[in-house]
């Protein structure tokens, strides 16, 4: 038969065991929340900027230039990205360099701009 110390043993062994499956099988459901969380917070981020990019340019029409009502729009929108940056370290987890990318597609899209088209030319 199997001694009372072997016994306590094997049952300790299982319910460590059983524990650390459990715990395994947890973790792995955080990760992935947080994972999912991460990429949508950048999606959203991204997007912000997006609207924010469109924003300004709508405002330096000549039609809507000092138009106080786009203005405040573009102040919101401005203030919800700075919102954003605050949670960095939450969507940095999946796209380390997200502030880096926007950065160099707004140089892009401003050098894009300044270039002129074979149409102005004329």
């Amino acid at each position: 038969m199997i001694s009372l110390f072997t016994g306590t043993l094997l049952l300790l062994s299982a319910v460590s065991i059983t524990l650390n499956v459990v715990l395994l099988l947890y973790s792995r459901r955080v990760l992935v929340r947080v994972f999912n969380a991460s990429e949508e917070l950048s999606s959203l981020f991204t997007r912000m900027d997006a609207y924010k990019e469109h924003l300004e340019s709508v405002y330096e029409m000549p039609v809507f230039y000092g138009d106080t009502t786009l203005k405040s729009l573009l102040d919101h929108s401005s203030d919800m990205i700075d919102n954003l940056k605050r949670y960095e370290d939450v969507y940095s987890f999946t796209q380390p360099d997200l502030l880096e990318q926007l950065a160099t597609a707004t140089e892009e899209m401003e050098g894009s701009d300044e270039e002129e088209t074979p149409q102005e030319r004329q």
